[in-house]
């Protein structure tokens, strides 16, 4: 008989969920579960899609100073030098698009948020409607 316990206190170490059976022989399991993300990568995009959406309003002002030839050259170096003290990560340069599944950066079809391998495997198991593989 197995009993269910508390999950792992170092689940966020290792980057999944880890729960702790323990059987009679008072030997402990553990098995891993996926996590809210696919691997470390996806978290790093994640957190820097949170906040380019937090800063880019203040951001695009910014850039909006910085590049007006009209206004004095003082106040175009005061902004140049915020946008030089925002985290880098604040620009939406820096994200790229990856599957929602694996976290694949290549291949990657916008719509669906998928890489190619994924969507095929997807289209060819009939969990898409009105997807099929081409043949003639």
């Amino acid at each position: 008989m197995t009993l269910r316990a508390t999950l792992h206190p170092l689940r966020c170490i290792y980057g999944f969920q880890s729960n702790i059976l323990k059987s009679s022989s008072s030997a402990v399991i553990y098995i891993p579960e996926r996590s809210r993300y696919t691997n470390w990568k996806m978290r790093r995009d994640v957190l820097r899609r949170e906040m380019v959406k937090e800063k880019s309003i203040n951001r695009i002002r910014l850039n909006c100073i910085r590049k007006n030839t009209i206004l004095p050259d003082e106040l175009r170096q005061v902004a140049d030098m915020e946008i030089a003290a925002e985290p880098r990560d604040s620009n939406f340069v820096r994200l790229r698009d990856r599957c929602a599944l694996t976290s694949r950066p290549r291949s990657v079809i916008p719509r669906w948020r998928l890489s190619r391998i994924m969507f095929r495997a997807i289209c060819d198991a009939n969990h898409m409607s009105g997807w099929k593989r081409a043949s003639w």
